[in-house]
This record gives C-alpha cells, sequence and structure tokens, in this order.
C-alpha cells in the first residue's frame, strides 16, 4: 500500500506522521507500525454523500489544528478535495498523490499540487488538463533494503543457485480479480512449452482471487496444467522469486509497476508488456524484455530465448537490481517527497 510506505519513509527522515482513514479496514496496519490513526467520515471512496462529507471535513479541521499538521497528503482525489475543504484558513500545505485511477479529468479542476506515481501517469494528467508546473513525478518505489539483494556477492550466490535447478521457473505476482495478466502468462508459457517440449519448465503464480479457478481451468486445457503452480497469497514472495529464473508481468494496465521493482530487488529480469509505466521501471534489454501489448508469439519467444541463455538472464537481473537500488527505495521515495513539500 502507497500511502504505508509514504508515512514509513517520512517518519525514517523525522517526521511525526498521524493517518486519516474513512473505516477501519486499514487500522491494523497501521497502528502495528504505531502510527497514531484517525477514523474519519466521508474518506470512502463509496461514502460520497453532502453529510458525511461535511462531517468529514469538520473531523478533518479538528485533527489538523489539535495537532499542528503542516502538511495534508492524500492519496485519492476525494480525500484530497476534503481535506483542502477542512483546512483552508490554516497554511496547511495539501498534496494528492494520482495512481492513476481515471479521475484525470476531474484533477483538473482541484486547486492542490499532485505527484504522479510515474511519468506515464503525469503525461495523461497533463493531456486531461491538468497544468505541468502542477504535477512533480515521484516513483511508487516503497522497497526497503530487506527486500534487496545486499550486493554482487549475494547476486552471484544467487544466481549460482539458481543455474543448478534443471527447472527453468517462471514467477508472476498479482490479485486474481479482473484482468492482471494472468491469462495471458498461461498462453505464453504453453507457447514456450510448444516450443521447448522436453525441457523442464515451470510457472508459479503468486496471488488469489475471484479468478483463481477460472485461470487454473485455463491452464488445463491448454496442455499446462502439470506444469503451473498457484502459490496462493503470500506474505512473503521473495523465496519464491529466489526460486525463478524469470519474472513475467503481461498485465494489460500498468500506471508503474511496483511487482516488476520487486522482481529486479532479487536479481530477475523481467518480461512485460512496453505500456502505462512500465518502461521506467524495466529498462529493455537491459532490466528484462519489453513487448507490444498482446503479442503472446513474440512473450514465448522471448522465454524461450532467456531460457536457453542464462547469463543474459543474469546480466539483465544486475542491471535490474541496480536500478531499483538507485531509483525504486523507500529512503528515496521519502527524500523526493519531502523535496516536494518543501517546493509548495
Amino acid at each position: 500500500m502507497l500511502m504505508f510506505g509514504v508515512a514509513g519513509a517520512l517518519r525514517e527522515r523525522g517526521w511525526h506522521v498521524e493517518i486519516a482513514v474513512g473505516s477501519d479496514a486499514m487500522i491494523d496496519r497501521f497502528t502495528s507500525a504505531d502510527f497514531p490513526v484517525h477514523i474519519v467520515p466521508g474518506l470512502n471512496l463509496g461514502d460520497r454523500s453532502p453529510i458525511s462529507m461535511g462531517k468529514g471535513a469538520v473531523a478533518m479541521r479538528r485533527i489538523v489544528r489539535q495537532n499542528g499538521i503542516s502538511v495534508l497528503h492524500s492519496f485519492n482525489a476525494q480525500a484530497g478535495l476534503l481535506g483542502w475543504a477542512a483546512t483552508r484558513g490554516f497554511g496547511v500545505k495539501v498534496v494528492n498523490t494520482v495512481l492513476g485511477a481515471g479521475k484525470e479529468a476531474l484533477l483538473r479542476l482541484m486547486p492542490f499540487h499532485l505527484i504522479a506515481v510515474s511519468d506515464f501517469v503525469k503525461r495523461d494528467l497533463i493531456a486531461h488538463g491538468v497544468p505541468e508546473g502542477r504535477i512533480t513525478t515521484v516513483h511508487n518505489g516503497v522497497l526497503t533494503s530487506a527486500h534487496l539483494l545486499a550486493g554482487k556477492e549475494q547476486f552471484e550466490a544467487l544466481w549460482q543457485s539458481r543455474r543448478k535447478d534443471k527447472v527453468f521457473r517462471i514467477a508472476g505476482i498479482a490479485m486474481m480479480n479482473g484482468d492482471k495478466g494472468q491469462r495471458a502468462s498461461i498462453q505464453a508459457f504453453a507457447a514456450l512449452a510448444a516450443l521447448e517440449p522436453q525441457k523442464e519448465l515451470e510457472l508459479v503464480l503468486i496471488g488469489d482471487g475471484s479468478r483463481r479457478a477460472a485461470l487454473e481451468a485455463l491452464a488445463e486445457s491448454s496442455g499446462v496444467g502439470d506444469r503451473v503452480r498457484f502459490a496462493g497469497a503470500l506474505n512473503d514472495v521473495f523465496p519464491e522469486l529466489d526460486r525463478a529464473h524469470v519474472f513475467l508481468h503481461l498485465s494489460p494496465q500498468e500506471t508503474f509497476g511496483i511487482v516488476l521493482a520487486e522482481a529486479q530487488a532479487r536479481g530477475l529480469p523481467a518480461v512485460s508488456f512496453a505500456i502505462g509505466g512500465i518502461p521506467e521501471v524495466v529498462l529493455d534489454l537491459e532490466g528484462g524484455v519489453l513487448l507490444p501489448l498482446g503479442e503472446i508469439g513474440k512473450v514465448a519467444h522471448a522465454l524461450h530465448d532467456l531460457s536457453c541463455d542464462l547469463d543474459t538472464c543474469e546480466t539483465m537481473g544486475w542491471h535490474g537490481l541496480e536500478r531499483t537500488r538507485r531509483l525504486f527505495m523507500r529512503d528515496t521515495l521519502g527524500a523526493r517527497t519531502e523535496a516536494v513539500y518543501a517546493a509548495l
């Protein structure tokens, strides 16, 4: 969750951070990390009634006044508008992070600064009439040192272990609700299996949701049911990533792609579509292979080429790891967010 990552990054830089949410659904995660949490009416996206918004503005105004809040940072347009209304006259800086959820035209009318999670989102906001000067890109990089391979020695040791595995393993991470690309991944894997009928292959899909049964049926009907492993939703995905040779992510829509940064943090090359914010995370032919949207055959051939060339996999994995280390860590997120605050 981006809000949790930003809160943690700012606290590490010395900020006192308090959290306002619309329900108790997210409270446990924040309270377990010792953040003060306030439940404020009108912050739930499904609760936009004038009464709730009015009560929320009053509650937020009281929180701001009593706790000396200097910056109000929201993560959707509704919360940003409520916060802006609540803080008028207090000299509070108001910022809203935009993940790209279809509210770009509405944000053109909002009277506060916007943080875009990628240059792709920034371009989309500009195309919808938001002045460029009101937008700053801060990549949605929330990884910590616990997620990242420490250096070259650990990276090489992990790849030595990967090379010993006779099974060429491909991993993907996404919830199985809506189209997150798993269907395309299974189709590409089936095409790869047809290209390499004798090679030991495995596709590991991490995640769960309402579409899992349909995806399991697709794997069976595609003839690869015995080679596609559904790992379910995992609290810790890194053991599975560390066993893989390639990360496959074929979502048809992605404004940033944090799972690609997670894979790169474990030294994995990525194969994905060149859409949305993905080319900002993965550099084509450096950290992985990016292909035109929907080109399943080309994905299969890219996977085939990588399966035959672990040296290239390892080289790409190192480039991706170093890119993630430079750009997508939580300390960088904190520094860049703090710089946005200072510039207002």
